[in-house]
């Protein structure tokens, strides 16, 4: 080829240029892959939908970090579609914030321009998501900074499907984009977000935990239960507007506990004043429901609302059940002036022979007045009752003056009046009674003892539950006692576990005496003795509303030892024993704990023994009322 002469390269050359054929942009496009960009703090834009609302605890420590060593962990970024800036994603904005105030602080160029890692943009909610984990997986965001990112990715995902997500489908999108969370959590976060952030925001943000925040759930539902059982006294949408009343009283900045002994005395407070029911009926029930839904058992069938619903029955109708005394009061000593009642359309007359009464002697009230106004002069008139207690008590106050002024110190002979007013095994102290049980005790330091020696674990009972049990049973007319009365005279042991406490292994209250009653605790103890054996909660033990309360399906192939010793004992109370378990001397003598050749791991310790004990007694008792009953309809 020829090779061009200089004048024909000159006028080559001086030939202009293609012309241009696409529009000019602005900007590249953003690469399709993750790759190592360099960028610098004018290019970059912290996420907006950030869910760290509060300062990282560790901002000094890092922020000190950097200052020292330069930034060594790269913060990822994006580019959203459209955007000049890059985003940070996927953790990261700490950082940026710190680099940002130490170029300021600096001016070194070092914290000014830096590489980052870039990643394709893919969605909003997956932003959202990879923040979510990033900041979960270090533990550093608070519950409901959780929360608040959880509700905003749902409404996220139900704006791109158009639908409306359930608790179960949206713990499968967030595992898909990344975030791990269960779904018994997934439902606490969105009742967080809905019902108790608007009270208690600084709270929240103090950084109160999950379990402060699953107590407080329970009590607000248990509320809510309570004031719905009260249709006719409350409106039952009122409750949310009372609730955030009531509860605004206690967002505190800082405050990571709640004061639960204030916060459940002003709920049942709040209760008492908007429904009427008395504030003892209200903290009992409160605890019921509370209790029963951590062990999980239906609040029907244990009879949470009993309390509730005969306080309501006497509001809603007061002459629906006539007030009673308990214990009932005795006939008028032989002798005894009788004692006319005075009707009521004459007031101003006054009782035939009233005897004379001790000043300080108080009229001894109805159990029902307790939570009503007091009784007028008129109505005390109207009571003959109530005027032979009133003799009783004067007689008991002059044997009492008797004996302190009298040197001899043998016993007096109570009057007639007097032993049978105290006839009750309650009546008399110790250090009174003539015909005392034999190994009673006698003095304050044999109390003490007795009730230290038969006591194997604690059970708290507030005065308040007390008094409303004793209450409840005088106005149904039977017995009710408590273990520290009870422990002098008899011999039981009080044990309190998950269960509630066996004051007695023999005495049943008269509230528990019936059939359906029987059953609930049966099956309860039956549970006792199933967990011990390692099957407790499971399908082998089951309900059983006809017979003794219980029934028993066949254990697993691969069940223990241990396990066949708990069923065949439990079987062994409906008479249904498995020929192929441990039996018999072998049964009992390792379950009791005199079979050493057995293990000890396989004998029950004294909680279990003491229920199995009590399941007997109820079992017996509950089969009398069977066959009392099939003798009624025979």
């Amino acid at each position: 080829m020829k090779r061009p002469s200089d004048q024909q390269l000159r006028e080559r050359l001086m030939q202009p240029s293609p012309k241009r054929q696409g529009q000019p942009v602005d900007a590249m496009t953003p690469p399709d892959q993750e790759m190592a960009v360099w960028v610098t703090l004018d290019m970059l834009k912290p996420y907006e939908h950030n869910p760290r609302q509060v300062q990282n605890p560790k901002y000094e420590e890092i922020k000190a970090s950097i200052r020292a060593a330069g930034l060594k962990h790269k913060p990822p970024v994006t580019q959203r579609p459209g955007e000049k800036h890059y985003t940070i994603c996927d953790g990261g904005n700490t950082r940026l914030q710190i680099l940002r105030e130490l170029y300021e602080e600096t001016g070194e160029s070092r914290f000014h321009a830096f590489y980052a890692l870039y990643r394709p943009w893919q969605s909003e909610v997956k932003m959202l998501t990879g923040h979510l984990s990033e900041n979960d997986n270090r533990g550093q965001l608070l519950w409901i900074e959780r929360a608040k990112g959880v509700m905003d990715a749902k409404a996220m995902y139900e704006e791109e499907s158009g639908d409306t997500l359930s608790q179960r489908e949206l713990v499968k999108r967030l595992a898909e984009d990344g975030y791990q969370v269960a779904q018994s959590h997934i439902s606490k976060m969105l009742y967080t977000v809905e019902h108790l952030l608007p009270t208690l925001p600084n709270t929240l943000y103090s950084g109160l935990g999950r379990p402060q925040v699953e107590k407080l759930i329970s009590y607000r539902e248990a509320c809510r239960l309570i004031w719905e059982r009260c249709t006719q006294e409350v409106e039952p949408q009122g409750f949310a507007d009372t609730w955030h009343q009531t509860m605004a009283w206690f967002d505190d900045e800082g405050q990571t506990e709640m004061n639960w002994g204030i916060v459940v005395d002003r709920l049942c407070g709040m209760l008492a004043d908007y429904t009427g029911v008395h504030f003892n009926v209200c903290e009992l029930t409160l605890d019921n429901i509370v209790t029963y839904r951590k062990r999980r058992w239906d609040l029907e069938e244990h009879q949470a609302f009993e309390a509730l619903d005969v306080e309501l029955q006497q509001m809603r109708d007061p002459d629906a059940q006539p007030p009673s005394l308990y214990p009932p009061l005795p006939e008028p000593a032989t002798g005894g002036a009788p004692v006319v009642k005075v009707p009521a359309s004459d007031p101003g007359r006054e009782p035939q022979s009233q005897p004379q009464t001790d000043p300080q002697a108080e009229q001894l009230p109805s159990p029902r007045t307790l939570s009503r106004d007091a009784p007028t002069d008129d109505e005390r008139a109207e009571s003959a009752e109530l005027l032979r207690l009133r003799e009783q008590v004067a007689a008991l106050e002059r044997e009492k003056q008797q004996l302190s002024e009298s040197p001899s110190p043998s016993v007096p002979v109570f009057s007639e009046s007097a032993s049978e007013a105290d006839s009750g095994p309650m009546a008399a102290p110790a250090e009174e009674a003539d015909d005392w049980p034999e190994g009673a005790a006698r003095t304050e330091a044999e109390r003490a003892a007795r009730l230290e020696g038969l006591t194997q674990s604690r059970w708290e009972e507030t005065p308040g539950k007390r008094g409303y049990r004793h209450h409840l049973a005088s106005e149904l007319g039977v017995p009710s006692f408590d273990f520290e009365q009870l422990a002098p005279l008899a011999a039981p042991v009080l044990s309190g576990e998950t269960t509630p406490p066996i004051a007695d292994v023999w005495f049943i209250e008269g509230v528990e005496d019936e059939p359906r009653s029987l059953r609930i605790r049966i099956r309860e103890l039956v549970q006792v003795i199933a967990r011990w054996g390692g099957f407790g909660g499971s399908d082998v033990v089951i309900a059983d509303d006809d017979g003794i309360g219980f029934d028993l399906n066949p254990l697993p192939e691969a069940a223990d030892r241990r396990a066949r010793f708990a069923w065949q004992a439990l079987a062994s109370l409906r008479g249904e024993l498995n020929p192929e378990y441990p039996a018999d001397a072998t049964l009992w003598g390792a379950l009791l704990g005199t079979h050493r050749e057995e293990g000890a791991e396989n004998a029950w310790d004294d909680a279990v023994l003491l229920r199995f004990f009590r399941l007997v007694r109820l079992i017996r008792r509950l089969r009398e009322h069977l066959q009392g009953q099939q003798e009624a309809q025979s």
